[in-house]
């Protein structure tokens, strides 16, 4: 080896050692930082996530986010950081706060990764203050009560097609039906009652042999992937990199099921289009009065505009995965609880029986609001098995926001857990039993105080700007679903499966066989239960 060639390979090693050293340097004063000079860096909180996001992200990927941060809460106290950037603030003032109007706060960039293309933006996407308010109030007129009184009778179609497949399961001669994996049944109920009002065409998931049941699979295979994305250390990269060519490499890269699925979207959306711009001018035309029809009418009462088609398109698409998402959460975790709770399941019996002469008399107005009991099930439901258990993050914006008497500089990012303030029990005592009579004033020593210091700290549909615009509607399918289903069958669990349930030798917070067990994908994605139906012997039949 000549000299030259000598000199050059030490000058690389001192190069290599150089930077080695530099980056550790960066680490060490990193964490110096993060763990003492960090605005906040007085809040407790595990050692290697004040230090590092890793330990965040890893729970992101493990799907148990929504765990660990109960967990952190019961070391902690309500009052936690979990990230060095991040605190999550368990309390109902701070709910409150941090996602109501006061809330001087936008969505954080974690955000930034769910559009397909930086312009493929929708009202749930967004992190712009000023783009999701215009989009929000266009949204807003498809959830006005004319919007949801026109939107009923598809959920009513829908739905008793639904009861009528579910009786047709069981083999001549028996009472019970096969076992039903309810978690997949309820899914393509749901994507069916809006495919029909977002896209003029019911998908038809929840009859035998259908060929889209795969969407559900995919869409979950999406959400993991993505969600994961969203925490990871390297996010940032990611939405840097996505108008620089990255989402050109996406899109070529689909699998065929996406696209297959993209096509029969674009179809139905083009094919709803075309029915809308026909009927324009007829006064005499017969208008469907779905999502899509309301929507297309829709027009910001400050500025005057309405959403382009391609926005419409997206919000449609939106409204569909997530709507599915969510209420299809809820009646699975009903469900199971419905079958393992026998004096609940009679009661509620007993409540729609005496309300309802008919089955077809289940419909919207204050018989149905007044059922006590049909809606404290439905709040324990949702507040056992929330759609989005984890934490919506939110980024302090300029000026800082002081939350629980504590000052949150600009670019903080704060949360509620909704999980952990849902098993909190200073709210909810007892909280892993499912016990709907906590929401009635005098049953069970419910008092006045405890009601409203439980529903101080429900947060299963968030609040304020960003809160889910689709709520009443969700209250009327749940009621609709349940009310029907209670009317028509007796509901038992599998007694050969817990499928759905914790188990005694599951991780941390999954130990409980009679709680329902959800896993965080940013929504919440659910096993089972298994369950077999019997058709309900009425007294005047």
């Amino acid at each position: 080896m000549d000299f030259r060639e000598l000199v050059s390979k030490m000058l690389k090693l001192e190069i290599l050692v150089l930077g080695l050293s530099l980056f550790l340097v960066y680490l060490v004063s990193t964490a110096i930082y993060n763990l003492y000079f960090h605005p906040l860096a007085k809040l407790p909180g595990p050692f290697w996530a004040r230090v590092s996001t890793i330990p965040s992200w890893y729970h992101t990927k493990n799907q148990n986010r929504h765990l660990w941060l109960l967990k952190l809460q019961e070391h902690y106290g309500p009052e936690f950081r979990h990230r060095p950037d991040s605190a999550c603030i368990n309390t109902p003032s701070a709910y409150r706060h941090i996602y109501g109007p006061r809330g001087n706060v936008k969505k954080s960039d974690q955000y930034k990764v769910w559009p397909r293309t930086v312009d493929a933006l929708n009202t749930w996407n967004t992190t712009s203050v000023e783009i999701h308010a215009h989009k929000r109030r266009v949204l807003n007129y498809a959830f006005s009560e004319a919007a949801l009184r026109s939107a009923e009778p598809f959920i009513h179609k829908n739905v008793d097609r639904w009861i009528e497949l579910l009786g047709q399961r069981k083999g001549q001669g028996q009472d019970w039906t096969e076992s039903i994996n309810m978690a997949d049944q309820v899914t393509y109920l749901v994507f069916d009652i809006l495919g029909d009002l977002c896209f003029g065409k019911c998908f038809d998931m929840k009859e035998t042999g259908s060929n889209l049941t795969y969407v559900v699979e995919m869409m979950i295979g999406f959400l993991e992937t993505m969600h994961v994305v969203g925490w990871a250390p390297w996010r940032d990269a990611w939405v840097y990199l996505k108008p620089r060519g990255l989402d050109q490499v996406l899109a070529l890269t689909l699998p065929a099921t996406v696209k297959s699925w993209d096509a029969f979207v674009a179809s139905c959306q083009e094919s709803r289009a075309r029915t809308q711009y026909e009927i324009e001018g007829k006064l005499d035309a017969e208008t469907r009065k779905d999502f899509f029809h309301w929507l297309w009418e829709a027009k910001d009462p400050e500025s005057g505009r309405g959403y382009t088609l391609p926005e419409l398109n997206a919000e449609c698409e939106l409204l569909t995965i997530a709507g599915s998402d969510t209420t299809a959460t809820v009646l699975s975790a009903l469900l199971f609880y419905l079958s393992r709770n026998h004096n609940v399941q009679d009661r509620l019996a007993d409540e729609v029986l005496a309300k309802f002469s008919t089955y077809d008399e289940i419909k919207s107005g204050n018989k149905l609001q007044s059922c006590q009991y049909l809606t404290a099930f439905l709040h324990e439901g949702m507040r056992m098995a929330p759609p989005v258990g984890a934490d919506p993050s939110r980024e302090v914006l300029e000026g800082g926001m002081t939350i629980n008497e504590r000052y949150y500089p600009a670019g903080s990012l704060v949360s509620t857990a909704f999980w952990s303030m849902q098993y909190n029990n200073d709210y909810y005592p007892a909280p892993l039993r499912f016990r709907p009579e906590r929401w009635i004033v005098g049953e069970e020593g419910s008092t006045e105080e405890s009601v409203a210091v439980a529903e101080s700290a429900f947060c299963t549909f968030s609040t304020g700007p960003r809160g889910c615009v689709g709520k009443n509607m969700a209250w009327l399918e749940m009621r609709i679903v349940i009310a029907k289903l209670i009317w028509e069958f007796e509901v038992k669990r599998d007694p050969n499966s817990n499928l759905g349930g914790g188990s005694s030798n599951g991780e941390w917070g999954r130990r409980h066989e009679d709680q329902y067990q959800t896993w965080d994908i940013f929504v919440s994605n659910r096993k089972g239960p298994l369950v077999h139906l019997k058709k309900r012997v009425h007294e005047n039949s």
